[in-house]
């Protein structure tokens, strides 16, 4: 091809045909810059191919996260409605005076730690990889964002601060007030009667009682917030699946 080109200048510069050359050499320059410019389009559809390929993996992975989120929420909302499940129990023995012991273990509910933590992997990657602009659509761009930063401010505030006064103010003061056993009574882990306070003497302490009001009031408080939590889950993952879908 180069020459035939060739062959067709020199015919033209030899036949003194100056103003068929000049067209042609136009033509030449034409079809020069046409053929830049269908690499360059070759060049931009295969990158922007790769980009959406790489995005639809990097969605995929998002939902996985976010679905183990879910799991996670589920878990830890179940495990605060047993905590007051059982404190309502308590309740209702600190009044009996016919019981010796509680019928429940009292430790967990009232001092066990309470604490979630987001599957961040393929998010934090993104930000540290300079790769959020992988993902084009700005709104689920934003949500996610969202959805990422008022759990690291929000929750981890609220569970820390519970974790930080059970283990600061009330750990220490059930620890001095009776024996109790971190199990419940006569389990297949200790069958030792530990408790030696009946449940009247604990519905006589304030501070028993304050300890219980608190951790119903603290614990339903968790709860709403996880709730709140697993339906911004659940909205992220419809939206990652919508953007998917495209």
């Amino acid at each position: 091809m180069i020459k035939f080109f060739r062959h067709i200048r020199k015919s033209l510069l030899t036949e003194n045909k100056f103003s068929k050359y000049f067209i042609y050499a136009v033509g030449e320059i034409v079809l020069v810059v046409i053929g830049i410019l269908i690499a360059l389009q070759i060049n931009t559809w295969s990158q922007n191919h790769k980009d959406s390929k790489e995005e639809h993996q990097l969605l995929e992975k998002l939902k996985t996260n976010i679905q183990s989120d879910t799991l996670t929420l589920k878990i830890n909302i179940e495990r605060i409605q047993s905590y007051l499940d059982t404190l309502k129990i308590i309740e209702i023995e600190l009044k009996d005076k016919t019981l010796s012991k509680f019928s429940v273990n009292l430790s967990y509910p009232l001092i066990s730690a309470v604490d979630v933590n987001l599957e961040t992997t393929t998010w934090e990657n993104l930000k540290s990889t300079g790769k959020l602009s992988l993902l084009k659509n700005a709104s689920l761009l934003d949500s996610l964002q969202t959805y990422y930063k008022h759990f690291e401010d929000v929750n981890k505030s609220w569970t820390e601060g519970f974790q930080s006064y059970n283990r600061g103010i009330l750990a220490p003061k059930f620890f001095e007030f009776d024996d109790f056993t971190f199990f419940p009574p006569k389990s297949i882990f200790k069958k030792e009667e530990v408790q030696r306070l009946s449940p009247k003497v604990y519905g006589e302490s304030v501070f028993f009682r304050n300890a219980v009001r608190y951790r119903i009031g603290a614990l339903n408080s968790l709860k709403n917030i996880f709730e709140a939590d697993l339906a911004k889950a659940i909205t992220m993952i419809n939206m990652l699946n919508t953007e998917i879908e495209k």
